[in-house]
């Protein structure tokens, strides 16, 4: 008879990142789409370990779109970049912003297929109301410094900013083929220059 090997022991945190890595993994060989116990499978971890921390493959698939995030947020959104103005800052973040879209794989399945799910919908209003309040801080003092235009309301425009960069990043993802990155960066600093009311250059 056979011995079984005891399954290693590991940490919540640990477990939970590695279903996660694994979903991520999933989704990508998948178009978009994934199956419990194969994530389970992937992450060396028995399928009800996946269920109990989350819950179902909804819970599952809103950990991956949340790691996205709080990984791109943590690397972008989050920085205070250097500069004289805010043109200098700003465009240095959305150029930041668009190349780690175009180089994260996840990116083009967040903005597609796994947005698409209404069981996201909480999660993403949430997330678009920490940004908004951030960025209407950020418009607020760059008025104040006299970067922008003191007559423009800093929550209108960072929302209209903000919407208008992830949909022109989404569109440039799904380009057939892709938009080159220099460009769709180009043009997307281009739009927020505009939205702004700074001069182009």
């Amino acid at each position: 008879m056979t011995e079984q090997k005891p399954r290693k022991r590991r940490s919540p945190r640990e477990a939970r990142s590695l279903i996660v890595a694994a979903a991520r993994a999933s989704l990508l060989e998948g178009a978009g789409d994934l199956e419990m116990a194969e994530v389970a499978r992937r992450a060396g971890v028995s399928e009800g370990l996946a269920y109990y921390h989350f819950g179902n493959k909804s819970g599952l698939l809103n950990a991956v779109v949340r790691d996205f995030y709080e990984r791109l947020d943590e690397a972008v959104l989050a920085i205070p970049y250097e500069g004289a103005s805010w043109k200098e800052r700003e465009k240095a973040r959305t150029y930041e912003f668009v190349r780690l879209m175009y180089e994260d794989p996840v990116a083009p399945l967040v903005v597609d297929v796994v947005r698409a799910d209404p069981a996201f919908a909480a999660e993403e209003s949430e997330r678009r109301r920490r940004l908004n309040l951030l960025g209407a801080r950020n418009i607020a003092a760059a008025q104040k410094a006299g970067d922008i235009d003191k007559a423009q309301d800093p929550a209108l425009l960072v929302a209209m900013i903000l919407g208008g960069v992830t949909a022109g990043v989404s569109h440039a993802l799904r380009a057939k083929p892709p938009m080159p990155l220099a460009s769709a960066q180009e043009e997307i600093w281009s739009y927020v220059e505009r939205a702004a009311g700074i001069a182009h250059g």
